[in-house]
């Protein structure tokens, strides 16, 4: 089993928008909406955002990151091609995820005959240096306070808790890595 991490390519956007809709437990039934998203290069879940894991060259999982400075656009770029119908005011009084500096690690998943291989460590390494590379701080990510077990799996990765923070009305703990 040959294991590879790589920055995505436009042909990764299926995997990509899998990845978005796992991470926020969203049916596929919106994966065509999704895939139309990662497809532009200029919002949060786009491929340009992301970073493929393949085994024997096949995509089995997906991590997207960005630079913290970018959030305010990419966030609503992302939320007027996904949630049109949104209403506008729900965007602005919403947390900010990710801030200038960082290095935002934003949603993570793998296919699950793949998980416990070490690739979601490996993508977040990779991420992590690539947020280095760009000068960024650090890296930084939020973790559901109710899913302490995965709390502790980034903190055996180095993320240290610095805060927490809402988010459409649900409690976070941001992490941190240097």
């Amino acid at each position: 089993m040959e294991i590879e991490i790589r920055d995505a390519r436009i042909e990764d956007v299926p995997i990509v928008a899998w990845t978005v809709l796992t991470a926020l437990d969203m049916s596929t039934n919106d994966m065509d909406r999704f895939v139309k998203s990662c497809s532009d290069e200029n919002t949060m879940y786009s491929w340009k955002n992301s970073i493929i894991a393949t085994v024997d060259n096949v995509p089995v999982g997906c991590l997207i990151a960005y630079d913290g400075s970018r959030y305010d656009e990419l966030r609503k770029k992302t939320w007027s091609s996904l949630w049109e119908d949104t209403d506008p005011s729900i965007i602005e009084n919403t947390g900010k995820e990710a801030h200038e500096g960082e290095f935002y690690l934003d949603s993570m998943a793998i296919l699950p005959e793949y998980r416990k291989l070490g690739i979601g460590k490996s993508l977040i390494e990779y991420a992590f240096q690539k947020g280095k590379d760009s000068g960024c701080l650090y890296s930084s990510l939020l973790v559901d306070i109710n899913k302490p077990r995965l709390k502790a799996y980034y903190e055996t990765i180095g993320f240290k808790e610095f805060g927490r923070m809402k988010f459409f009305g649900h409690e976070y703990y941001r992490l941190r890595k240097q």
